[in-house]
């Protein structure tokens, strides 16, 4: 599997995380000393997509915008 399929699958999983989490609405809690905060873990989960689409935006074709010039 090359690094674009890698990033694109890890877009999609995080996605389908985030559309889990969103929709079963959990409270904070803490648990054996540690407190968990959901709102936290979408905003963690929506870094990842974010890094994940600028990763695939670098992978992109691009073009310089050129003029041609006559004397």
């Amino acid at each position: 599997m090359s690094d674009l399929e890698n990033i694109q699958t890890i877009k999609a999983n995080t996605l389908a995380q985030m559309a889990q989490v969103s929709s079963e609405r959990k409270p904070s809690y803490r648990e054996d000393g540690q407190e968990f905060h959901w709102t936290e873990y979408l905003e963690h989960l929506q870094r990842r997509v974010d890094w994940c689409n600028a990763q695939l935006a670098s992978e992109e074709p691009f073009e310089f915008p050129t003029q041609g010039y006559t004397p």
